[in-house]
């Protein structure tokens, strides 16, 4: 059997939006070379250059003023009214080279998706899971939404494919690109939008047309731990998915839920985020696995060699091995203890999730849902 293809080029390193931004593409390389610090690319992964994806196959997802646009800026052009489309905001500055920075890596994703279509079990994109993006507008860091351009792509072969998103933002930009086709589910666990961007992914969106009910949002209060997150995952969204049967899955991998992230406010352990990983894996069907949000350098590597090892089956010692230059840094892939939380925060985060998880079942009455429960 083929090894997964796990998606990664240097090149990629030039998706920069400059040295003040969250967002450091570094944490690719940092990954790539602590899975490679395991021996990953020696027997378990195949390494593989990504390759841009098309002008033609990006129009399938996104405008195509756009896309203009996007190239026009991004080869020093100044541009008229650029901010009606997102650019050259904090979050989305323009920067040299983004349009082929883009291309490529939601070439990883469209590369990963035509993995699973040819017959892979997994394949892996770490650069890919920008979610944020909508159909003729960047934002919240993303430029072309690759979520969407990969679930079309696995379309492509399966009648039905699930998305799901455990970055603590909302996935708005897939949800919407999807809000009423009811062929792909939208899973998406994240901190609520009354603290959080995009401030949207309350349980009452769920779709429109032939698509109401397939959008799926389990918000979060701050301070959310690992029990409580896991709990509510599990009591509510997970059946939703069994239930829907995909023939393939998305997942998308932000890791921001962590404690140690600085641009946000759940509290989750390396660990804990797991969960879902192990439990999106263990429906047993094809996945595409994609990265996401993360803005703590010592947590972002850890955390992905986790779920990349835990969905293409081969072990990593917790401790790190001393050929890793961050070593220092990052000792181990787990995390060594829980965050401490204050105890009545804890219980209005535990309430929070009650009310959401109860809101999110309300759903099983949906005829979209009719018979699907016993």
């Amino acid at each position: 059997m083929a090894r997964p293809q796990f998606f990664y080029s240097e090149a990629l390193m030039g998706y920069d939006m400059g040295p003040q931004h969250p967002l450091k593409p570094r944490r690719l390389a940092m990954t790539r070379d602590l899975l490679a610090s395991y021996g990953a690319f020696e027997g378990a992964l195949e390494l593989t250059d990504p390759k841009p994806l098309t002008r033609e196959e990006a129009a399938q997802t996104h405008d195509a003023k756009f896309l203009e646009v996007l190239e026009r800026l991004s080869g020093g052009e100044a541009v008229v009214n650029a901010g009606r489309y997102g650019f050259g905001t904090g979050d989305n500055p323009i920067f040299r080279g983004m349009y082929e920075s883009s291309l490529l890596y939601s070439g990883g994703s469209a590369a990963a998706a035509q993995a699973v279509v040819d017959g892979a079990d997994v394949a892996f994109n770490i650069a890919g899971g920008l979610h944020h993006a909508h159909y003729a507008r960047a934002a919240g860091f993303c430029i072309l939404n690759d979520c969407a351009i990969g679930l079309r792509r696995l379309r492509q072969k399966f009648a039905r494919v699930a998305y799901v998103d455990i970055d603590v933002h909302h996935g708005d930009g897939v949800q919407e690109l999807f809000y009423d086709d009811p062929t792909v589910l939208t899973v998406s666990l994240h901190e609520s939008g009354r603290t959080l961007f995009p401030g949207t992914g309350d349980t009452d969106e769920i779709g429109e047309g032939a698509g109401a009910g397939f959008s799926l949002n389990l918000p979060f209060a701050p301070n959310t731990t690992d029990d409580v997150w896991i709990e509510a995952w599990r009591a509510s969204a997970l059946p939703f998915l069994r239930a829907f049967q995909p023939e393939a899955i998305l997942l998308q991998m932000g890791t921001d839920p962590h404690y140690l992230d600085p641009l946000a406010h759940v509290n989750l352990t390396a660990q804990g985020w797991l969960e879902a990983v192990r439990d999106v894996r263990d429906l047993g069907v094809p996945i595409v696995a994609v990265g996401g949000g993360g803005y703590n350098l010592t947590t972002v590597p850890r955390m992905w060699t986790l779920a990349v090892a835990h969905l293409a089956g081969f072990d990593v010692a917790d401790e790190v091995p001393a050929a890793y230059a961050y070593r220092a840094e990052i000792p181990h892939l787990a995390d060594p203890a829980p965050p401490n939380v204050d105890a009545n925060a804890r219980l209005r985060a535990r309430r929070f999730a009650d009310h959401s998880t109860a809101a999110l079942n309300d759903l099983r009455r949906h005829p979209a849902w009719s018979g699907k429960f016993a």
